[in-house]
């Protein structure tokens, strides 16, 4: 076997074995979410969602767009397994931010229309 074949491998047992700990994870926590960027603004976050009239994950991403005020566009997207609505769920829409003297970001309102 070659080395890329072996790295292969590795990288795919590494992806299989670490599902039940990312599974696990969210179902103890019910989130998974990492935050970056200036005032951690930037997201990305996996959620459960277990309500009486839906059952499944949903997916939320933020980025960041700068200028003079600072601009998060974020878009939530839903994979559900229960759906008694039927409705699009979907959601995307924009805040924009200033910092304060102590670095914390204040939202001053909403941007224009998404993308």
């Amino acid at each position: 076997m070659t080395r890329r074949g072996c790295a292969l491998g590795c990288a795919a047992w590494l992806v299989v074995m670490g599902l039940p700990l990312c599974a696990f994870l969210l179902a103890t926590q019910g989130e998974l979410a990492w935050r970056r960027g200036r005032g951690n603004l930037e997201v990305d976050r996996v959620f459960l969602i277990n309500e009486p009239g839906a059952s499944g994950l949903g997916y939320e991403a933020a980025r960041l767009s700068g200028g003079d005020s600072l601009c998060a566009r974020t878009t939530v997207r839903y994979f559900l397994w229960r759906d008694d609505e039927g409705a699009e769920q979907n959601a995307d829409y924009c805040q924009c931010y200033s910092f304060d003297a102590t670095g914390a970001p204040q939202v001053t309102g909403a941007c224009g229309p998404p993308r």
